[in-house]
């Protein structure tokens, strides 16, 4: 049976969305069944075409050196602490590890949409605006993609949504505590977590002793491995500091670039329902700093603050300025736009059925079109790397392959082979060298195939394995040639 839980500490008007699940006499904990749904759901997901993406391989490579007490840093995106936890747990799984840590980051999307329902509702939403909340990044192209592709900002709106919710029922510490979590995945984080533990060391509702040692803690797991991996205490720091091809920090004013960006990013329900925050602050000015109304605001100035810390650290040069790192504010600022929709709506006695449907077109509608677009770059990006064990495996094994010297393969490619082939992300290049196994790649029907041979001048090599149209493995290693 189910049974509904209201919270005292809040006046929603609607009752508190917690259940408590008692199962044959069972009693779960709701974020036990939530957690465990979503993670089912995830594995569910690996029946259509999965993959991780370049920094997700990366990953994968360190929690595997890790376990074998071999770690290397040198090269590859930037170190992430969290990550590199679970995919450490994984490396014992051997070739499951990739599926495992999708099935992670997945669940993470997962409970995000969740979160966005919960805490619209308790920003005074109703259900209509939970809906709503849920729908207006439920398939936006930078929420889709980046969540199939086991990226980690849908896990860590995940993580900073659940903690919004705690604060919101009072359980500050749990919030702090996932903050904390948060801190393990985006150094912005950090300012955030550091302002909201002091409030609460403040209030005395947590110990300085705990603030600063968790302080440190997320500090030492930045930090302490890259030194044994690379010997760099920053080295996380100034592989962020490189800029990919489109980034913000390329722009001639990185700072205005980012936030015009994130204004591409925000679809025009969003915008309306920025206004309608603006109006509903107007029709609760009386008790407005004891009205939910408050949290809003709370919240949109969080998301602007967020964005501003990415405009700053761009024209620093400290970020490349990448559009992902926008995913957080633009959720927050969602949900808020839901919410103040639906709280309209419920002012305006719309049966909250009809409510629910018109917020979830509404804020749905703009990103129809941008699902197949992303689907079929999943797919692709699937298809890419999954065959890339039955490929190494039909040019000889792995160990073949490193015996023969130096294997190299295309930028953006080099974690997933360096994975495949049990090496070092550093032992993979992006310039042939004999002797040489080169794994080339076209990446699309018009542009060539990557790398170019030209580094090699001219010295014979035979073809070990094909995958068309993607893969060519060749080498100029006589051992490997096939007679």
């Amino acid at each position: 049976m189910l049974k509904r839980l209201t919270s005292p500490a809040l006046d929603t008007g609607e009752p508190s969305p917690a259940l408590e699940l008692n199962i044959a006499g069972l009693r779960i904990a709701p974020w036990v069944a939530m957690v465990v749904g979503c993670v089912a759901l995830a594995a569910l997901s690996l029946l259509l075409p999965s993959a991780p993406t370049y920094d997700g391989w990366a990953w994968l490579i360190w929690g595997r050196e890790i376990a074998h007490l071999d770690l290397s840093t040198t090269l590859g995106p930037s170190w992430k602490p969290l990550p590199v936890m679970f995919t450490t747990v994984f490396s014992i799984f051997g070739d499951a590890a990739p599926y495992l840590w999708i099935v992670v980051a997945r669940a993470g999307a997962l409970l995000a949409l969740i979160f966005a329902f919960r805490v619209a509702l308790k920003l005074g939403g109703g259900v209509a605006g939970g809906v709503g909340a849920v729908a207006a990044f439920l398939i936006a192209p930078w929420w889709l993609l980046h969540a199939a592709l086991a990226n980690s900002e849908a896990l860590m709106v995940a993580l900073v949504l659940a903690a919004i919710d705690s604060h919101l029922e009072g359980r500050r510490r749990l919030a702090f505590g996932l903050g904390v979590a948060t801190a393990l995945l985006r150094p912005e984080a950090w300012v955030f977590l550091a302002v909201y533990g002091l409030w609460l060391a403040w209030r005395r509702e947590l110990k300085l002793t705990v603030l600063f040692g968790s302080g440190a803690m997320v500090l030492a797991l930045w930090v302490l491995p890259e030194w044994w991996g690379s010997g760099d205490w920053l080295r996380a720091a100034h592989s962020a500091q490189t800029p990919v091809p489109g980034s913000a920090r390329l722009a001639d004013d990185p700072f205005l670039e980012v936030f015009r960006r994130a204004s591409t990013m925000v679809a025009v329900p969003l915008m309306v329902g920025f206004v309608l925050l603006a109006a509903r602050l107007v029709a609760e000015r009386r008790n407005f700093r004891s009205g939910i109304a408050l949290r809003s605001v709370w919240l949109l100035a969080a998301a602007l603050a967020w964005v501003g810390l990415v405009g700053v650290m761009s024209a620093k040069g400290d970020f490349s300025g990448n559009n992902r790192y926008l995913m957080l504010p633009l959720v927050l600022g969602g949900v808020v736009a839901a919410a103040s929709a639906g709280w309209w709506l419920r002012k305006l006695r719309v049966p909250n059925a009809i409510a629910a449907v018109v917020l979830g077109i509404a804020f749905v509608a703009p990103w129809v079109d941008d699902v197949k677009p992303v689907t079929d770059r999943v797919d692709y990006q699937a298809k890419l790397t999954g065959g890339l064990p039955e490929l190494v495996a039909d040019a000889g094994g792995a160990e073949a392959l490193r015996r023969c010297g130096n294997l190299s393969t295309g930028a953006y490619l080099v974690p997933s082979v360096a994975w495949t082939t049990g090496v070092h992300i550093e032992q993979v290049s992006i310039e042939p060298k004999a002797p040489a196994v080169v794994f080339r790649v076209r990446v699309n029907a018009v542009e060539g195939a990557d790398p170019p041979l030209t580094a090699l001048g001219g010295a014979r090599t035979q073809d070990l394995a094909v995958s068309p149209p993607q893969w060519r493995v060749l080498t100029t290693c006589p051992e490997l040639w096939r007679k």
